[in-house]
């Protein structure tokens, strides 16, 4: 979803009580620019807030820090990194999680020679996440203990977040109660957190509890899990992120399809592959398929299975994104 320059501009404006952008210096400039680049982050947006950086950063590049301050040159150093890791992920770039792992420990640097402690903490749990999706997990969970050991419930929205993704990389490590441990310590102060916080958590938590349900053979665990997914979803609609809503739903129906709840199932993968077609995500897209050709498969609907099998194929083929492969698309099914 592109933003033109003259949307762009207006969104700075507001960000400044209207103030004209001329009467604005350069280190204004970036750090509004900044702020709503990260807002657009959380909104999934993603083009527009490269777009919004567009005068100072590309995709790829360093910044262009000439004439600012300490603090800004970190500020747009933070975020040109944090959206580069986003952007990579969604759209299978190469190394981009090492680029991104360059400009936020740039920022890092910045942070801590100006003393900025906190903006530096909220850094390192940014380098934490580009450990993790390089596969570092052991370097990912030191960063992010570190970073919770020295945050308190007083920074409590930057505290909820080192604990959501330090519960990320204990899952992935199979160290799941400790994933639901950290969880359940945000619990209580959930009310307190920001949707997008809010709808992480809920995720997360739902995610936690499918596989610890499946691992042990809880099933119990399984219905906790679909109430969190589904908080998360509302959470994610209310904050406009289709792109979150989206992995929430198909997660939402892999889940009823494992519990052979099919006509449950279905229209959370049909809602889901809507959502990932809205913003031209043919990996996510593909995914849905090769689930719903599962869900077909195993409801007996073999002509509708092989179909959702072509088209998983075919969307990836037709993408130039570098995607799943399709030899494992159909293996899985």
């Amino acid at each position: 979803m592109a933003t033109g320059l003259d949307q762009l501009a207006s969104l700075i404006k507001t960000y400044w009580d209207g103030t004209p952008l001329d009467s604005l210096d350069e280190n204004e400039r970036v750090l509004a620019s900044c702020t709503i680049a990260r807002e657009q982050i959380e909104y999934g947006d993603y083009d527009t807030s490269c777009a919004i950086l567009a005068p100072w950063w590309k995709l790829g590049d360093w910044p262009n820090q000439v004439g600012l301050t300490r603090e800004v040159a970190a500020e747009l150093l933070l975020t040109a990194g944090s959206l580069t890791d986003v952007v990579a992920r969604t759209k299978r770039i190469a190394h981009g999680q090492r680029i991104a792992e360059t400009l936020i420990s740039g920022a890092i640097a910045l942070f801590d020679h100006i003393d900025e402690s906190t903006r530096a903490i909220e850094a390192r749990i940014e380098l934490g996440c580009c450990y993790f999706h390089q596969g570092l997990l052991d370097i990912a969970q030191s960063t992010l203990q570190s970073c919770l050991a020295n945050l308190t419930e007083k920074n409590h929205e930057i505290w909820a977040v080192a604990i959501i993704r330090l519960a990320i990389v204990e899952r992935h490590m199979g160290r799941l109660h400790q994933a639901l441990s950290l969880l359940e310590r945000l619990s209580p102060s959930e009310k307190k957190l920001s949707s997008w916080t809010k709808g992480r958590f809920h995720t997360e938590m739902a995610n936690t509890l499918k596989e610890v349900g499946a691992t042990e053979g809880r099933k119990q665990f399984f219905a906790s899990a679909l109430e969190h997914y589904k908080e998360a979803a509302i959470q994610f609609e209310h904050l406009g992120n289709s792109r979150y809503a989206a992995a929430v739903e198909n997660n939402r129906g892999y889940l009823l399809l494992t519990l052979e709840r099919f006509s449950e199932s279905k229209p959370h993968l049909l809602q889901a592959r809507r959502l990932f077609e809205a913003f031209d995500d043919a990996i996510g897209c593909a995914q849905v398929d090769e689930t719903l050709a599962q869900l077909y498969l195993r409801s007996g609907d073999y002509e509708a299975a092989q179909a959702a099998i072509e088209l998983a194929a075919n969307t990836l083929e037709e993408s130039s994104e570098d995607g799943l492969p399709r030899k494992r698309l159909l293996r899985r099914v």
